[in-house]
């Protein structure tokens, strides 16, 4: 009766297949090092890689050890011979670290390795040449992997820097993605919500009080005298006083409640239940507090306040109560006007 005949185990092929559904970087470099490791049989497998200021190799994944136990690999400050690992990335060549060397790789001390070879982890950069992400570092019980089982360590690498690559790539795409987040969803000048996050609030908070059958309050801030320090200063102070107003309105107001910026000079509250009027009252009260530059008249705001459903049942009611309720209050001269 014959057998199959065994097919070679080919730890690349494996590697890919187990990356298939991974997503974090440590967890896909975790299966590159157990691969690695069981190219040479007995041996352990790290990868380490560079820092972001390039002074030290830290141990991102290792087999079968724990790489929190590796200690970093660090750039030396004196004229002595630098780890194996770092003459690997500076030749951009692997190195054979042979026991009882005056600098042994970190991997030498974690068991009775005789030799570690190292292999940097280059990655080709489009009309930048290459670079280099780390470097894969495998023990060898015996003799150093030759023919073969190196071949296999250096694709190994090779699969370890693109990894790497691609991981830093996701994570500037995804701070790229919520840079445009905030863009499209706060006003430039404040970083308070603009206006169109004020609409969806509104719309949200305006269906929930109708349904709980609960009070709304929203409130219109008018930054007063803004032309005044314009014309003295210049666009750049008046718009330092709003980013201050700003400020003094998102540290006053309570967790639940959300500040947007509305007009040139004007700010609104969405305040829900019922105590909205004493919020502007306080929140007014800080901003007077603030310390005008010199010369500057005192930074004040004038208020109007309309409450759903007193001053009216849709945002365009409750907003156009408020609107006019702080143009009296402007005209009056009163701090805060209540609409109603």
């Amino acid at each position: 009766m014959s057998s199959e005949p065994s097919v070679p185990r080919d730890p690349l092929a494996t590697s890919l297949l187990s990356l298939a559904g991974l997503v974090d970087l440590h967890a896909r470099l975790d299966v590159i090092t157990r691969e690695a490791a069981a190219v040479v049989p007995g041996s352990v497998a790290a990868i380490y890689l560079l820092d972001d200021d390039a002074r030290s190799l830290r141990a991102a994944a290792a087999h079968p050890l724990d790489p929190e136990a590796l200690p970093p690999i660090e750039v030396p400050t004196d004229a002595g011979e630098p780890d194996a690992a770092l003459r690997a990335i500076s030749d951009r060549h692997e190195v054979v670290a042979l026991a009882g060397g005056t600098r042994e790789s970190a991997l030498l001390a974690a068991g009775t390795a005789q030799a570690v070879v190292h292999l940097p982890m280059v990655i080709q950069r489009k009309d930048e040449g290459p670079d280099v992400e780390g470097v894969l570092v495998v023990s060898a019980p015996s003799a150093p992997p030759e023919g073969a089982p190196l071949e296999a360590l250096r694709a190994l690498a090779a699969l370890a820097a693109l990894v790497s690559v691609q991981a830093r790539y996701e994570a500037a795409l995804d701070e790229r993605s919520d840079w445009f987040d905030r863009l499209a969803h706060t006003d430039a000048l404040t970083g308070l919500a603009n206006r169109r996050t004020l609409d969806r609030v509104l719309d949200l908070e305006l269906a929930r009080a109708a349904r709980q059958d609960s009070a709304l309050c929203v409130a219109i801030f008018g930054v007063n005298h803004q032309d005044a320090v314009s014309q003295r200063h210049g666009a750049h102070a008046a718009d330092d006083v709003l980013r201050r107003v700003a400020a003094s309105l998102a540290e006053t107001v309570r967790l639940v409640d959300t500040v947007a910026r509305y007009g040139r000079a004007e700010f609104v509250v969405v305040a829900p239940g019922s105590t909205g009027l004493a919020m502007a009252q306080r929140a007014a009260s800080t901003i007077g507090r603030i310390e005008p530059a010199a010369g500057d008249p005192p930074i004040e705001v004038s208020v109007g306040v309309a409450t759903f459903p007193v001053a009216g049942t849709t945002i365009d009611e409750v907003l156009g109560a408020a609107e006019r309720a702080l143009a009296q209050a402007r005209e009056r001269g009163e701090p805060i006007v209540t609409a109603g």
